[in-house]
């Protein structure tokens, strides 16, 4: 038993050494030191492995399970990113704003063979709720994006729109839109769109954005379905992955950085949307955060999960507001057809 304890309390302090690694991840750019972005994304499984710790040493009641204890209480903020404790606040119809954010996957069937979410069966597969703003990633292009978009302008109520041809971001709103500006970055369908909105008499800026995707799903796919650890080729996409990750993590970092600026000349209040292909430990995360909050940490309950694909855990679907809004709600949804969960959150401008 005393050999047992020694190897669980060794375990234990790499488990604790690990999760420090991660709290420092969302502090260092990925060009500059891109091996502890890894350890940020193992969080919410240091996370897990801390809580079970906990767990496992309070039932062989030994002292030990303060180390991980301790770790977790200095990284509370890093636990409400991903477990949320809160209720909704109610406040009066007229002065609030509920929006959604959500990539849509082009509106296809992510475990159907890809197929396109039919014209006759976008009211079941999409139901519109009662939102006064929507972000999309992910919409259709060319054909398709008409008959979507006429559906959620006509169904949804919505008096302005913002979507091309060409590319992926969409954004419906209720609010008549004053300016607005689209980006999309070089050779990518992934970027970013603003839109000035006049919401009872006061002017916003909202953002709906989308980084560099890390392209890793297929492989994480069959890696899930088909994989062995026994065989190389299982490794050898495993090491695909990683490389992938560390290669579009620093292109991630440096678009977040770009956004930042963006949003730093903005002279309305903000509100952030959109799929950040990034957990909160992350450099990318913390760049675009930084002055805003984080609706779910002030509002959500449950688990924060966002991503529904074989790669399990992942938060990466965000809504963020300024100083000048206050957070009243906010819940994930679920999708019949996208790997991504729809975001919902509810805001009003503090008097």
């Amino acid at each position: 038993m005393g050999r047992l304890t020694r190897l669980l309390r060794w375990f234990n302090l790499l488990l604790v050494l690990a999760t420090f690694l991660a709290y420092l991840a969302p502090l260092v750019s990925p060009a500059q030191f891109w091996p502890l972005s890894f350890f940020g994304l193992l969080y919410p499984w240091l996370l897990l492995g801390n809580i079970l710790c906990i767990l496992g040493w309070l039932a062989l009641r030994k002292y030990y399970f303060i180390f991980s204890a301790g770790c977790l209480l200095m990284g509370w903020g890093h636990v409400q990113s991903y477990i949320g404790l809160h209720f909704a606040q109610a406040a009066p119809a007229d002065s609030t704003i509920h929006l959604m954010t959500f990539n849509c996957y082009d509106f296809r069937y992510h475990d159907k063979n890809r197929e396109w979410v039919s014209e006759s069966s976008l009211p079941e597969a999409f139901p519109l709720g009662d939102w006064d703003i929507i972000c999309f990633q992910e919409f259709p292009t060319r054909g398709r994006n008409q008959y979507v978009g006429k559906y959620i302008k006509e169904k949804g109520s919505m008096k302005s729109a913002i979507y091309q041809t060409g590319g992926g971001l969409a954004l419906f709103s209720r609010y008549p839109i004053e300016a607005h500006d689209t980006h999309y970055f070089p050779n990518r369908s992934n970027g970013y769109q603003y839109a000035d909105l006049k919401i009872n008499g006061n002017t916003i800026r909202l953002f709906n954005i989308h980084l560099q995707s890390s392209s890793v799903s297929k492989i994480a796919d069959q890696v899930a379905e088909d994989g062995s650890l026994e065989e190389k080729k299982t490794w050898l996409s495993i090491r695909k992955i990683m490389g992938r990750y560390m290669r579009t993590t620093i292109m991630r970092a440096n678009q977040a950085e770009e956004i930042a600026e963006k949003i730093k000349e903005s002279p309305y209040p903000v509100l952030l949307c959109g799929d950040f292909n990034e957990i909160p430990q992350s450099y990318a995360y913390h760049t675009l955060s930084r002055g805003l909050q984080d609706a779910f940490k002030a509002r959500g309950r449950g688990l924060g999960i966002t991503y529904g694909g074989k790669i399990p855990a992942l938060r990466i679907d965000y809504v963020m507001a300024g100083p000048q809004f206050e957070v009243l709600s906010h819940r994930i949804g679920r999708s019949s057809f996208s790997d991504h969960y729809p975001v919902y959150s509810t805001v009003r401008l503090r008097e």
